[in-house]
């Protein structure tokens, strides 16, 4: 009735119990064996966050610890004061365009690049481009400076050579000024110079200071803006002599963003080679803008003719082009 089992039967009969026992003890003693699946994502979750904050940590103290982000985050905010105090600057004066020949008074920041066009000796044209304009930028609440780009005058088609003339540069200090709904009116104080970079045939041959005063005033979308200043070379006064000069513009606010103005331009000569004599300019003309072509930038542009109102004058009719791209 009994089968006698031989040792190899005896260890088969072993290990088939044995692994009928130990999956019945895993479940007896749960704690005893390797986590679940389900138990396991917990564990995980709950694990992630605390690694993540700490590389974020780990990653933001590197940032901090770096010289060049320290730097960047400078830099980022140097930049943005500069165009914060500009914007308040602008906001916080008069809203005019520009004039064609009268400097304005404003405080701006803004690329100006005009052209002149003018007849000259025999059948020639005078062409100058640049018109002695550049770019300009807000330093500080009450300054604005002025890097210019050297004029550059052709004569044709049967004329000299072409070439450059001086470098111009400018500081306005803004003396007092309004927006238009407190009193729309502004005073300044520019200080012009030209260095003598340009060639012998259209540079100064030294330089040139021209301190002046600018003021203006508006009633509604009529404004008058208006400079008096001096020529003042630092040298060889009897070519180039000392001259005043008084500008005014009468300009109109119109429907279509449209600037109607007329200006007169007049040269006192006090020394040189033309003392004694005066010249007058009425400059009729029209100015468009601004316009907004994308980001911060504003784009507007004139145009006008100089006319001789006196006898004396050292040139006439004179085509102004002026493009400006504000910021």
């Amino acid at each position: 009735m009994y089968r006698k089992l031989d040792s190899k039967t005896t260890r088969k009969v072993f290990l088939l119990g044995l692994g009928a026992i130990l999956p019945l003890a895993a479940r007896a003693h749960p704690q005893g064996s390797a986590p679940e699946p389900s138990a396991a994502t917990p564990q995980v979750q709950a694990i992630a966050p605390e690694k993540d904050k700490e590389c974020s940590a780990c990653s933001g103290q590197g940032l901090k610890d770096s010289p060049g982000s320290g730097a960047g985050r400078k830099k980022n905010n140097v930049f943005r004061w500069w165009l914060r105090t500009a914007e308040q600057v602008q906001a916080t004066q008069p809203d005019w365009l520009s004039p064609l020949v009268t400097t304005s008074g404003r405080l701006k920041q803004e690329f100006r690049y005009d052209i002149w066009d003018q007849p000259a000796n025999g059948e020639n044209r005078n062409y100058q481009f640049g018109g002695n304009k550049g770019l300009e930028f807000i330093t500080s609440s009450r300054t604005q400076l002025l890097v210019g780009v050297p004029t550059y005058t052709l004569v044709s088609p049967n004329g000299p050579p072409g070439g450059f003339g001086d470098l111009p540069l400018m500081l306005k200090v803004r003396l007092a000024s309004a927006e238009r709904t407190e009193g729309n009116y502004l005073v300044t104080f520019i200080l012009g110079a030209t260095a003598p970079t340009g060639s012998h045939r259209y540079g100064a041959g030294n330089a040139v200071l021209t301190p002046t005063l600018a003021f203006g005033k508006g009633w509604g979308r009529f404004d008058v803006q208006s400079t008096f200043g001096a020529n003042l070379p630092a040298g060889d006064t009897a070519k180039l002599g000392r001259q005043l000069q008084w500008n005014a513009a009468f300009q109109y606010r119109a429907a279509w963003k449209l600037w109607p103005e007329v200006e007169a331009n007049s040269t006192f000569y006090k020394t040189g080679k033309y003392a004694g004599n005066k010249q007058l300019f009425l400059t009729p003309g029209i100015g468009f803008g601004r316009v907004r072509v994308g980001g911060g930038f504003r784009f507007s542009s004139a145009a006008g003719m100089q006319i001789a109102a006196t006898q004396f004058h050292t040139y006439n009719h004179r085509w102004i082009f002026s493009e400006r791209l504000s910021f």
